[in-house]
């Protein structure tokens, strides 16, 4: 019995999972030949499918884009809402998860603005609603459970940015308490944004993985934004934070391209984690 329950805790503690965060780049009329979302569905979803995430934070996506996808890639049940009506209508910051793997417990979306629960509000000198998504999940294997929150930052107001920051992290202590968190993004914003460093030097302690692991790489190769281009000197915007709970075991900026097109202007960011 002694051995049946030392194989059960290794096998609990060794539980692995797998993080993406992918803004795949709104349909966007102005978007012609391999650059627009018909185009490139189908090797967005060949990156989905061959990451093979627990968890996908996806910024950017239409209902008919996340529909698109699901398509592409089955298996992945979806938590979230239209940023426009708080149903369908547009932009969701949507999370996709293994439903085989995982199953969800809770979720919402909340909005970032005075008024957090009131839909399709703004307050702070964005143009566009801005949202953050979340949801709690039990593992089908271990029965552990987790809060994943995934958000998209104003690309316009430093106001916005910051306060959205604040208001995400008052979220995380009210609904996450002491579970594992990963929280994920493309939050329009370098390291060194005062929104930034309020995410990772508020309670609880969140960590930014991608750095974590690749601390000596330089900025000018750990660029996000890519703009349908092979460029890896862009900003770096996109991020998978993480509560002290989960440990990184790798994270890395994905580069994945078919004859020079690029999936989205957005470069993925992947995080493997397992819980402390």
């Amino acid at each position: 019995m002694l051995l049946v329950g030392l194989l059960l805790v290794n096998a609990h503690a060794a539980e692995a999972l797998r993080v993406l965060t992918f803004n795949l780049r709104y349909i966007n009329p102005g978007d012609q030949g391999e650059k627009t979302w018909v185009a490139r569905r189908d090797h967005v979803g060949e990156v989905i499918k061959k990451d093979a995430a627990d968890f996908i934070g996806v910024q950017e996506a239409f209902r008919s884009m996340l529909d698109d996808v699901k398509t592409r890639v089955p298996g992945y049940a979806e938590i979230g809402v239209g940023r426009e009506d708080g149903k369908e209508k547009g932009e969701y910051s949507a999370i996709l998860y293994k439903s085989d793997a995982w199953e969800s417990l809770e979720s919402g979306t909340f909005w970032l603005s005075d008024t957090p629960d009131v839909v399709a509000s703004i307050s702070w000198g964005n143009k566009v609603m801005r949202i953050c998504t979340w949801g709690k999940f039990r593992s089908k294997k271990s029965a552990r459970e987790l809060f994943v929150f995934n958000t998209h930052f104003d690309h316009e107001s430093q106001q916005c940015r910051e306060k959205g920051a604040a208001l995400i992290m008052k979220k995380i202590q009210e609904k996450a308490g002491d579970l594992p968190l990963v929280l994920t993004g493309d939050f329009n914003a370098v390291p060194d944004n005062p929104a930034v460093r309020l995410i990772i030097g508020s309670q609880p302690k969140l960590f930014d993985v991608w750095l974590s692991m690749n601390a000596t790489t330089p900025l000018d190769q750990s660029g996000t934004i890519n703009g349908f281009k092979s460029t890896i000197n862009g900003a770096r915007i996109d991020y998978i934070f993480t509560s002290a709970a989960l440990i990184a075991d790798e994270s890395v900026i994905l580069h994945d391209q078919r004859e020079g097109n690029y999936p989205s202007d957005h470069f993925p960011v992947r995080a493997t984690l397992h819980f402390r």
